[in-house]
């Protein structure tokens, strides 16, 4: 990183080192040929055959339904077709995610109706999501077992991301009111080959990746790797991230396997939260303009993810799997934050102050889930029995120290310096927090899905949760304390498929939200108990030219009825007197609309309210003490939609783009705060090969000037028009 701050870098070591691991991928490519008959000979006559000149033309391998999933693991405890799942699930392919070069996460799960990306380039602590309207940036998870550390996730080791909507604790625990983001890992094939790529782009943007694998008799293994190092359109930003993902399957018996996941992944960056709110709306600057400080500007990351699952077929109607998960998280940082609106007149009109900190976070979880699946006709209807366990363990252990002598700057005209005075360098003196939360987790669930007919089908189940948390607060015994809770999470739905290509379905799910589902504690919130959710949908999943192609529509009512609002008879102590509510609708289309056209739909309507609320907030533009109760959700544009297309111009060229579109949204509670609405044009265009590609991507064509995210007092400005050349290769 060409940051030169004054904070000295904890050596770049993983947790764990792997040794030298040479296993290859594959890609396969297909020959088509084509040649007439002889002709007929007549009689007994030898006569001289001449056959016409044959013509052999090799293509690239067509990939059938690029954008269309089939199947989803996230909407149930084992793989199913998504027309079965009674509730929303959006799947963005890895075909979708390399067309569009997203390397991150967030920017893969843009192409998903009703989620709301809170995060950019060079700026976040970690991925930031809105789902319907209810954060669900702790509501991550990898391969179906919660991946809650925070970082910025890279799609490198990804095969696909899928997205269950609306409450879901019956699958998933605490939390999962908007829903859960699901990263699904490459693992090994059994083929043997190697794919790689490397990216050049505008602002000095370098990246390589590697993913081979190879199988020897009952063992087969598969490795990612990957290596980016970027500057940004962003003053004194750049991103320095690399990672390992090993992956390994045994066959151990013909009906038992065992598997080994792994993942490293490193990151420097900087901790930027763009550009100040003023008056309200984003301060009309350059999107390059930067206000912290020139020596300072540390967010490192460490990240250490461990999976073992072993799975039984005790015949072929029942089966088990175990998974074992370990997770180390390490997040180090020097914040930058505006405090307080930007200042409209008097002495510093046109300033804004500052405020920053040493941070630093350390978690650890401990997983373990135990899944079993029974597949048998009961009372003579088809019949499919889930039901298991899970425990789990997590420590999250958090301080932080304030810098002092943090002077106002000009918003319209700022000058950075270096920091001369009061520079938090260390967690030596006095800390403004230092805390260790630890949490338990015990669960236990059943559900069921039987076809009550050929047509009907009905899936029901519930779970029972319990969560323990304490905190232990280093500073002062009045912050220590601890909290247990019970809950029950139910979940129903019913499916009418008339035909092979309809699908109709209602379904209603819980879920709840206890005081420390962040691994954080306040002490006005820890006799509370939990808040509770749910989710009421109908919707329709269609196919069209025969499959090829699929709709999708829900229309949805996702309410929290105890939400946490300020005691009105002790200002200092939280009750659970609130009500917030999102009515919308979504519809999808993905497929392909010719052989040679694909196409990935999403449309998003939200109406996120806060219904009912004793809490109030001082207003950063008015000045004035507001009320919540009536104001528009944090965060949740009232329409939003991706639409992306890629079409073959011939079997070696393509052709694509799609835009991003997004109304205004709030970015404070009382909707003071205003981040504009947009739409970005991007465009791609590869040439394809049958051992390489070269593909082009262009980002925000006609250089709109948009922001990504915001808060009260900061909006981060989205890219501007940019580009970048990759070329893979593979064999």
């Amino acid at each position: 990183m060409s940051a030169n701050h004054s904070i000295t870098r904890k050596p770049s070591t993983a947790k764990w080192r792997l040794g030298a691991l040479l296993p290859l991928g594959a890609a396969l490519s297909g020959v088509a040929f084509a040649a007439e008959p002889p002709a007929e000979t007549s009689g007994n006559d030898e006569q001289e055959v001449v056959l016409e000149d044959v013509k052999v033309k090799a293509n690239r391998e067509k990939q059938a339904n690029r954008f269309k999933a089939e199947t989803s693991s996230t909407g149930s405890k084992t793989e199913m077709a998504l027309r079965d799942i009674p509730q929303s699930v959006s799947v963005v392919k890895k075909e979708l995610i390399e067309s569009q070069n997203a390397f991150n996460l967030r920017d893969a799960l843009k192409n998903v109706s009703g989620l709301t990306i809170a995060a950019g380039e060079g700026g976040r602590t970690g991925d930031s999501i809105t789902l319907r309207g209810f954060a669900a940036s702790s509501d991550q998870y990898l391969d179906g077992v919660k991946d809650n550390g925070q970082y910025n996730r890279d799609t490198f080791f990804i095969e696909r991301a899928e997205v269950l909507k609306g409450a879901s604790s019956v699958l998933f625990g605490r939390g999962a009111t908007g829903g859960v983001i699901n990263q699904v890992a490459k693992k090994p094939t059994g083929k043997t080959g190697v794919n790689g790529n490397f990216t050049y782009g505008l602002y000095d943007f370098k990246r390589t990746a590697i993913d081979a694998e190879t199988a020897y008799q009952d063992l087969s293994a598969r490795l990612n790797v990957m290596y980016q190092d970027a500057g940004s359109f962003r003053d004194y930003n750049q991103t320095s991230r690399w990672g390992i993902a090993p992956s390994f399957a045994l066959k151990i018996t013909p009906d038992t396997d065992l598997s080994l996941n792994l993942l490293h992944q490193q990151e420097e960056g900087v901790f930027d939260y763009g550009v100040p709110m003023y008056n309200g709306r984003p301060a009309g600057v350059p999107i390059n303009t930067f206000y912290g400080f020139t020596d300072n500007r540390m967010m490192d990351t460490d990240v250490n993810v461990a999976t073992v699952a072993l799975t039984h077929r005790f015949n072929n109607d029942f089966s088990v799997k175990n998974t074992v998960r370990y997770g180390d998280y390490e997040r180090k940082y020097l914040t930058h934050l505006f405090s307080g609106a930007a200042a409209l007149t008097g002495a510093n009109t046109g300033t804004i102050a500052r405020t920053q900190a040493l941070r630093q976070n350390t978690q650890e979880n401990v997983y373990n889930q135990t899944d079993f699946v029974y597949k048998k006709p009961l009372f003579g209807f088809n019949n499919t029995l889930m039901f298991g366990s899970e425990f789990g363990w997590e420590d999250y252990d958090f301080k932080s120290k304030d810098s002092t002598g943090v002077d106002r700057i000009s918003v319209f005209n700022p000058f950075v310096t270096a920091s001369v005075r009061g520079l938090a360098n260390d967690f030596s003196g006095t800390l403004a927090t230092n805390r260790l939360t630890k949490a338990q987790y015990y669960a236990g669930y059943v559900m069921d899905q039987i076809e009550l007919t050929p047509e009907w089908k009905l899936l029901g189940g519930t779970r029972y949760n319990v969560f323990d948390a304490q905190q232990f607060d280093r500073l002062s015994a009045a912050g220590s304390f601890s909290r247990s809770d019970a809950q029950w999470s139910p979940r129903g739905g019913l499916v009418y498929q008339p035909t092979k290509s309809q699908s109709y379905y209602f379904s209603y799910g819980n879920s709840f939200n206890p005081s420390a589902e962040s691994l954080s504690l306040a002490a006005n919130t820890a006799n509370l108990p939990p808040e509770t959710n749910n989710n009421y949908e109908i919707g329709a999943k269609l196919d069209f030219l025969d499959g090829r192609l699929s709709a999708t529509g829900a229309l949805f009512r996702l309410e929290k009825t105890n939400a946490r609002v300020t005691d009105p008879n002790n200002t200092a102590l939280q009750v659970l007197g609130g009500e917030q509510r999102t009515d919308g609708f979504e519809l999808g289309l993905a497929g392909e609309v010719l052989p040679a056209w694909d196409v990935s739909l999403t449309y998003a309507y939200l109406d996120g309210k806060i219904l009912k609320s004793t809490t109030t907030a001082t207003g950063q533009v008015s000045g004035l003490l507001k009320s919540l109760q009536g104001m528009t959700s944090v965060n949740v544009p009232k329409h939003s939609g991706v639409a992306w297309t890629s079409y073959h111009l011939t079997d070696n060229w393509e052709l694509g783009g799609g835009v991003f579109y997004a109304t205004e949204r709030y970015a404070d509670s009382v909707n003071e705060a205003v981040l504009p609405g947009y739409a970005r044009v991007d465009a791609v265009l590869a040439y394809h090969q049958k051992h390489y590609d070269v593909q082009l991507n262009v980002f925000n064509l006609g250089n709109t000037v948009y922001y990504e995210s915001g808060q009260q007092n900061s909006a981060l400005p989205g890219v501007p028009v940019s580009g970048q050349v990759t070329v893979n290769f593979k064999y």
